[in-house]
Order: C-alpha cells, then sequence, then structure tokens
C-alpha cells in the first residue's frame, strides 16, 4: 500500500518558506503546524535540492521528457513495422509462410 501524506505540496511548501521568513524556531513553528521535527527538515532538504537542480539547469520538465519518450517509441515502432512488412514479404516470395 502506497503512503499519502496529510500534507498538500503547497502547504509543506508554505511552511518551509514561512520557516526561512520569520524568525520563529523550528520547533515551535512545527508546533504551529503540528510537524514532526523529522518530517520538516526532510522538507527543507527537499525545497533546497530542488531550488539547486532548477538553477543548476539540472531539472527536468516532465511533460518534455514524455513527449521525448513517445517520439523515440513511435520512430521504434516505425522501424518495426518496416521490418517486420519487409520480412512478410520474404516470407511471401519464397513461400514459405508459417501456417497457423
Amino acid at each position: 500500500m502506497v503512503y499519502k501524506s496529510r500534507w498538500a505540496a503547497d502547504e509543506k511548501i508554505r511552511i518551509v518558506l514561512e520557516s526561512l521568513n520569520t524568525n520563529v524556531s523550528t520547533a515551535e513553528l512545527c508546533r504551529k503546524h503540528g510537524v514532526s521535527p523529522p518530517a520538516f527538515y526532510s522538507w527543507k532538504e527537499k525545497f533546497f535540492q530542488g531550488g539547486k537542480l532548477a538553477l543548476s539547469g539540472q531539472l527536468r520538465d516532465p511533460a518534455k521528457e514524455k513527449e521525448a519518450e513517445n517520439e523515440r517509441l513511435k520512430k521504434l515502432i516505425g522501424e518495426l513495422t518496416i521490418a517486420n512488412d519487409a520480412f512478410k514479404k520474404t516470407l511471401e516470395a519464397t513461400g514459405r509462410r508459417g501456417s497457423r
């Protein structure tokens, strides 16, 4: 079973940003929002990692990745279709069509 967080991504971001924009201690912030400190520190680390990836240009757009994968697969299907047709024609020409 997949674990579903009770916190939406927007809520996590809001809490992390609040920690950066205020002088409230981490313990107080966690109590205020009902978050465990280890969970908060995990969110904060992921937040900074995402920022580093985005600023370094290493963050990939999932939509563009899917589009590129779809194009690669369409090309592969086209090549396999051509090869399959060629094999069928060869079998028909030699009279060795498989019986089913």
